[in-house]
């Protein structure tokens, strides 16, 4: 009723419900898809990096990106939401920042 598509419902280790959208041009931007899927699984990444963190003990913008499959800006807004919630610091400048779990 939604999109005129049938919902899927995959219950996995993350469960997802994907909801069929009706799209003008048939192109989705990476950026509305990033929206979407932060929406959707928001702790997800937040979990993966702290595990990574906890594994290795530091992590940088660019491996996190890779680690967490999305893009540098969503990355950025991830690891700023993790600061901003007192779990992880950031540690230097720019280019050279690291994540460390706050003590």
């Amino acid at each position: 009723m939604y999109s005129g598509g049938e919902p899927e419902l995959i219950d996995g280790d993350v469960f997802k419900a994907v909801v069929p959208l009706s799209k003008s041009n048939g192109i989705m931007s990476d950026k509305m898809s990033d929206k979407m899927s932060d929406k959707m699984s928001d702790n997800a990444p937040k979990k993966m990096i702290l595990t990574y963190i906890n594994i290795h003990g530091e992590i940088n913008a660019n491996v996190a990106a890779k680690l967490i499959d999305r893009s540098p800006s969503t990355t950025r807004r991830v690891l700023s939401h993790l600061v901003n919630e007192g779990v992880i610091v950031a540690v230097g400048a720019n280019r050279n920042r690291k994540y460390k779990f706050a003590k």
